[in-house]
């Protein structure tokens, strides 16, 4: 098997010193989105080093980096963020967020699961495995972006798009994000729902409690759109995917009076669709239904943002990281679709196979935010072994 001609010149402390140091590299840099904070710069100090061809650029203050190395038509990539969220309730933690932390085998920092861990692990596996790669047949792409946990406008999708117009989009990517459940190498995700989300303002007239005759609250008819929107049905997925489902998460007049009547209300609503929904589909259906509630025909507008469109993966890249997932662990993964959605759809969307693999995510975005530092060596060693399977 390929796996089996990996070099083992490094050994097992080497290989500890090398990811720990390129997490505590980058976790010590308050790379709060959209601010990188120097991570890209050492990431890319350490792919110079390795033979990359490095081109970092800005868009609306959002750092990205496409890295190369290789000469062959087969392209392959590893997508990364450096940006994590903020750590809130700082009083809360019993580390310092922003310093790499071990206790007792368990590594605490802000990112250490999403996803600098996922970095650090692909920088030490690349500085293993470079030398069996095929770099004559095979080229290999390191993207990074400092835009994930936010708008996401000003990053992968401006890398990819920016590949797309050297015609270089990768045929196959591998994407860092925390998608095991218990231990690393148990959950890989092939595919991710898609979301859209909506704002309707319902207009109404303000007027004092005491004379209901004289106003229109517009608050009752936000109550009446939104228990309209919770009784909508949806498709209940498939063994590939969840079903689709709609949730309100917000519902407001402004400043609150208690003797006022409020004469606007605004409901906030998200749905999350499985690949048996279109986007256009979800529009057309909820604005088409907005028009049938002729109570509030003339007196709303609704606008959509956040849109992320699903995909589904399949092919050869499933089939070789579930290989070295075997390897590493004696067990096979289980495939999921669930979650949130992740930069893998931009990449997916130009025909590329996209697969996630990651660190265990019970902890992310949570204070004291921590992985086992076994599964980060077993992710390192999952990459480096699914590197050379797939360049070789």
């Amino acid at each position: 098997m390929l796996a089996e001609n990996i070099s083992d010149k490094v050994g097992p402390n080497n290989q500890q010193t090398q990811v720990m140091e390129h997490l505590r590299q980058l976790v010590h840099r308050p790379s709060v989105t959209p601010n990188d904070a120097g991570c890209q710069s050492y990431i890319s100090r350490i792919l110079n080093r390795l033979g990359f061809e490095i081109d970092m650029f800005e868009v609306n203050d959002v750092t990205n980096m496409i890295a190369k190395i290789g000469e062959g038509d087969i392209r392959i990539a590893f997508s990364g963020h450096t940006d994590v969220v903020p750590a809130n309730n700082v009083q809360d933690w019993t580390v310092d967020p922003f310093a790499l932390t071990e206790k007792d085998g368990v590594i605490f920092g802000r990112g250490v699961a999403d996803m600098k861990g996922g970095i650090a692990a692909m920088l030490a596996a690349l500085e293993q495995a470079l030398p069996s790669m095929d770099l004559n047949s095979y080229c290999f792409y390191v993207l990074i972006t400092s835009d994930e946990e936010g708008e996401a406008e000003y990053g992968t999708k401006e890398i990819i798009q920016r590949l797309a117009d050297n015609n270089e989009v990768p045929h196959m990517c591998i994407v860092g994000e925390p998608t095991s459940a218990e231990t690393t190498g148990d959950v890989i995700k092939v595919g991710r729902r898609g979301a859209i989300s909506g704002e309707v303002l319902v207009k109404g007239k303000q007027g004092h409690v005491a004379y209901p005759k004289n106003a229109n609250n517009a608050s009752h008819k936000a109550m009446a759109l939104g228990k309209w929107l919770t009784e909508l049905s949806w498709d209940e997925g498939s063994t590939d995917f969840p079903g689709s489902h709609l949730q309100i998460t917000g519902l407001s007049t402004g400043e609150w009076t208690d003797n006022i009547i409020p004469g606007e209300c605004t409901i906030n609503f998200n749905v999350r669709y499985s690949n048996k929904q279109t986007e256009d589909d979800i529009k057309l259906r909820i604005s088409s239904g907005l028009l049938q509630l002729k109570q509030l025909t003339q007196d709303l507008t609704i606008r959509w943002s956040r849109s992320c469109l699903p995909y589904h993966t399949s092919g050869e890249l499933i089939d070789e990281v579930e290989k070295s997932i075997f390897d590493v662990t004696q067990r096979f993964p289980r495939l999921s679709t669930s979650g949130g959605t992740s930069d893998g759809r931009f990449i997916a969307q130009f025909g590329a196979q996209v697969v996630e693999l990651g660190v265990p995510n019970h902890s992310i975005h949570q204070v004291d935010e921590n992985v086992k530092l076994k599964d980060l060596l077993d992710l390192q060693h999952l990459y480096r072994n699914l590197l050379v399977r797939l360049a070789s």
